[in-house]
């Protein structure tokens, strides 16, 4: 197999492609249009396929990939045809946030800004970007950013980087000499494995082409799966005073298997089934502002409910049983108002509970109809 060394000039993301039609429509997405910078055929044209069908990594403007002759869609007519596919593009800078260079055919002198971002060292071409901007055209949508970071790399780590900031690690516990190299080892063993799926870097800094670690409270969403690290985890509330013992360790002291969450808001939904929480010890639900739950319907099926406080004493009256001896005590009390609309003594009537057994009666009729019991709650 040949392999050549192409420049991407251009690349077919839809239907908007001025070379839509060219590379068989939808079925030709992810085609670039190269130019040749090596070999007898320097500079000349054509495009290329992406050589993998089920992993994506397509390249920007300017960006340089290995092309190769392969057989062409029309084997089973013609063996011999073949077409150019390509790979993932050269790390010419060792960027992960793009590998494009500029002029390489013109030969133009490069603006001051670019002089200063592309240097040579040691260690070969590194591309470090100090202004902001390189003034090269990427694509129509992609525009450089001089501050996103490489994650840091350690001993073992198997590491999968987009180009604006988002990662995934997997990765272990790294220890050297007792010492942990990062911020998830400062316990367990050098080996014990972690992942972390980042989306978007934290605040670390402008200087782009310095390698950064994952931070769970300055990245924008993450999720970690632990086995034996300690995270440093600062969560938003740590309100457990609704414990009488056993209270949850803190997340950022807990030590061992857990998977943890974080992001700016988190949404859970269940379109068709169920929702489900379970635990083997308890379901904390600690907030600074408040907790509202919205339904049609609330059921709470539990040997004990402590309302208001957890040392609450006071227990809750039972509605039904209330309003039987409520009205048994009114039935009473009816009675005697009634005989008082009459009552009378050897010297006859008594005005002051004639006159009065009027207005007691109505009002305990009023309340008889009133009794104060919940159509929406209920205990046993």
């Amino acid at each position: 197999m040949d392999f050549e060394v192409a420049v991407v000039k251009d690349i077919v993301l839809n239907d908007t492609s001025k070379y839509f039609t060219n590379v068989g429509e939808w079925n030709g997405i992810g085609t670039v249009y190269f130019k040749k910078v090596r070999g007898g055929n320097y500079k000349s044209e054509g495009f290329a396929k992406p050589y993998f069908s089920n992993f994506s990594n397509y390249p920007l403007l300017e960006e340089l990939v290995y092309i190769f002759p392969l057989p062409s869609p029309d084997i089973q007519t013609n063996n011999f045809k073949e077409v150019y596919y390509y790979i993932t593009p050269l790390s010419i800078w060792n960027s992960t946030h793009h590998n494009g260079i500029p002029n390489i055919f013109e030969n133009k002198a490069l603006p001051d800004s670019q002089k200063r971002d592309y240097i040579q060292t040691q260690a070969g071409a590194v591309r470090r970007v100090e202004d902001g901007s390189s003034d090269i055209i990427l694509g129509q949508t992609f525009r450089e950013r001089s501050n996103i970071k490489p994650v840091k790399k350690f001993e073992g780590d198997v590491i999968l980087e987009g180009r604006l900031g988002n990662s995934i690690r997997l990765g272990s516990t790294i220890q050297l000499n007792s010492k942990a190299l990062n911020n998830w080892s400062d316990v367990g063993t050098t080996g014990d494995p972690i992942l972390i799926l980042r989306n978007g870097q934290g605040d670390t800094g402008s200087v782009g082409f310095l390698p950064t670690e994952e931070n769970i409270n300055q990245d924008p969403s993450s999720i970690y799966l632990t086995t034996t690290q300690k995270i440093p985890f600062q969560v938003a509330s740590t309100n457990y005073y609704s414990y009488k013992e056993n209270k949850p360790t803190l997340p950022n002291l807990y030590t061992g298997k857990q998977i943890l969450i974080n992001s700016g808001r988190l949404v859970f939904n269940s379109s068709e089934d169920h929702l489900m929480l379970s635990s083997k010890k308890t379901i904390n639900l600690s907030s600074n502002s408040g907790l509202n739950i919205d339904t049609t319907q609330a059921i709470f099926q539990t040997e004990n409910i402590y309302l208001g406080s957890k040392s609450a004493t006071e227990p809750l009256i039972l509605g039904d049983a209330l309003e039987a001896v409520v009205k048994e005590l009114i039935s009473i009390v009816q009675d005697i108002a009634v005989q008082s609309l009459t009552a009378a003594n050897s010297g006859g009537p008594i005005p002051t509970l004639n006159q009065r057994a009027p207005g007691w009666i109505n009002r305990l009729s009023a309340i008889n109809t009133s009794i104060f019991k919940s159509k929406y709650n209920y205990t046993v």
